[in-house]
């Protein structure tokens, strides 16, 4: 049966996603100067940081598998890498300017550790593309990309609640 916390970290994340999708939706696309407001709970940005990343992170490894096979030029392979670390490093710098209530903080503090273990793994992925290593057997790969989605498990299971 599952947790009270692991329910919560759930429905924060499914609130996170349905609330981005509706703004999307309301706020008339006419008007370019509209700013979005930034989440404001604790739950709602790290429910949009989760989203985002986890987006990013299938997109990237969907392009580094059409890389090895030979559909996306290594050019196109580096420039891709190269903006999704500019992403990553705005997610992380968007997780340590926030300040969480204290029940989010070591949430928040594992998630930075998860996007920093992600940086890890692009870092590797970029020496494969510059090296043309396109092996379908990859430890080191395969190492870091657990590393980090562990540290994703462990910030949806650090938030503590009071009951």
């Amino acid at each position: 049966m599952a947790s009270k916390k692991g329910i919560a970290i759930t429905a924060a994340i499914v609130i996170g996603i349905v609330g981005a999708s509706f703004l999307i939706w309301t706020i008339p696309q006419s008007s370019p100067d509209t700013v979005i407001a930034p989440p404001r709970t604790d739950a709602e940005i790290l429910g949009d940081i989760y989203s985002r990343h986890n987006n990013l992170a299938a997109d990237l490894e969907s392009k580094f598998n059409d890389w090895k096979q030979g559909e996306v030029t290594s050019e196109s392979m580096l420039a891709q890498i190269s903006l999704d670390r500019s992403d990553i490093q705005n997610m992380r710098t968007q997780l340590e300017n926030a300040q969480p209530a204290q029940e989010w903080q070591e949430s928040y503090d594992l998630y930075v550790q998860a996007l920093d273990s992600f940086l890890e793994y692009v870092d590797a992925m970029e020496m494969r593309v510059e090296d043309n290593g396109k092996s379908d057997v990859d430890p080191e790969l395969d190492g870091l990309k657990m590393k980090w989605e562990n540290y994703v498990d462990e910030s949806i299971n650090a938030v503590r609640f009071s009951e």
